[in-house]
C-alpha cells in the first residue's frame, strides 16, 4: 500500500486552496494532482465511484483510504500527523468554538462565494446569454452579512477568528476572500467599513503558503477581467452549490420574497 498522500485539487477552488495551504503550513509531504474542473473529468461515473460521489475536489488519497471535503481533509491530516493543537483546539471549549465557526461559515461566508462564481465563471459555464443578476445579488447579500458578523463577533476582540492564535477557520475563510479579492467583488466601501476584517485578511494573505496556493487565482482571474480571457468549460454541473436563486442549475422558480435592499445599501 502506498504511503504517499495524493492530493487531488484545482487552484480555482477555495476549498482546494484551503486544504492545500493546511498541508503546506504543517510540512506534510504529498503528491499533487490537478483535476481540470473545466473539463467533465469529475462528472464521469468512474471518477465519482473511485473518489467522490459528488465529483467535487479536493480529495485526499491515503493508501486505500479516500477522504473528501476540505475541512474533513484538514482534520484528518491534523489527527494523523499530530499537528499543533491550535489548528483544531486544545480543549473542549476551543474545539467547540472552532466547530461553531465552521458550521456558521458553511452557510454564510462560504455560500457568499456565489457572488464570485456567478460573476466570473458562470457565464463561461452556462452561457453569456444567461442573466445571473439574481444569483449575484443573493451571493452578495450572504457575503456582506458575513462581513458584519466577522467584524463584530469573530474578530471583535481577537487577531484571529477563534482566538489569539491561527486555526483552520482562518485558512478556510481567508481563501474565500481570496476569490472575492481576485474577482474585485468586494467594494472599497465594504473593506473600509470592516477594518478588522481587512487587517485580518492582510495578515493571512501575507503568509508565504497563502501566496503559494493563491497565485493561480489572482493571475488567471486578472486575465479574465483585464484581457477578456475565457475558459472553455465543458462541465455543466454547478461548481459552487447552494447559492443558486434558481433551482436545478439556473432553471426553475425564484425564491419568494427575495429583497435586495441590503445589497443596495451596502454595495
Amino acid at each position: 500500500m502506498s504511503t504517499t498522500l495524493r492530493y487531488l485539487h484545482h487552484p480555482a477552488s477555495q476549498p482546494c486552496r484551503a486544504a492545500q495551504q493546511f498541508l503546506l503550513e504543517n510540512n506534510i509531504p504529498f503528491e499533487e494532482e490537478i483535476i481540470d474542473i473545466t473539463t467533465d473529468i469529475n462528472e464521469q461515473p468512474a471518477f465519482r465511484e473511485k473518489y467522490n460521489p459528488t465529483g467535487q475536489v479536493p480529495i485526499l488519497v491515503d493508501g486505500d483510504f479516500v477522504i473528501w471535503e476540505s475541512a474533513a481533509i484538514a482534520y484528518y491530516i491534523s489527527d494523523k500527523f499530530n499537528c499543533p493543537a491550535h489548528w483544531w483546539g486544545s480543549n473542549p471549549q476551543e474545539r467547540g468554538h472552532i466547530q461553531q465557526f465552521m458550521n456558521w461559515y458553511a452557510y454564510t461566508l462560504r455560500l457568499g462565494g456565489g457572488a464570485f462564481h456567478w460573476t466570473i465563471f458562470a457565464p463561461m459555464i452556462y452561457g453569456y446569454d444567461k442573466d445571473f443578476t439574481a444569483e449575484i445579488k443573493r451571493g452578495r447579500f450572504l457575503l456582506y452579512e458575513a462581513f458584519d458578523v466577522l467584524e463584530n463577533y469573530w474578530l471583535k476582540d481577537n487577531e484571529f477568528l477563534c482566538g489569539d492564535t491561527i486555526s483552520y477557520p482562518d485558512i478556510a475563510a481567508s481563501q474565500d476572500l481570496v476569490s472575492h479579492d481576485a474577482g474585485r467583488i468586494i467594494p472599497d466601501s465594504i473593506w473600509q467599513s470592516h477594518p478588522k476584517v481587512k487587517a485580518w485578511f492582510d495578515r493571512m494573505l501575507a503568509r508565504p503558503h497563502a501566496k503559494t496556493v493563491s497565485t493561480w487565482q489572482y493571475e488567471n482571474v486578472k486575465k479574465v477581467l483585464d484581457d477578456g480571457v475565457k475558459f472553455d468549460f465543458k462541465r455543466k454541473t454547478a461548481v459552487l452549490k447552494g447559492t443558486e436563486v434558481y433551482s436545478g442549475n439556473n432553471h426553475g422558480i425564484t425564491h419568494a420574497g427575495d429583497d435586495d435592499s441590503y445589497v443596495t445599501q451596502h454595495g
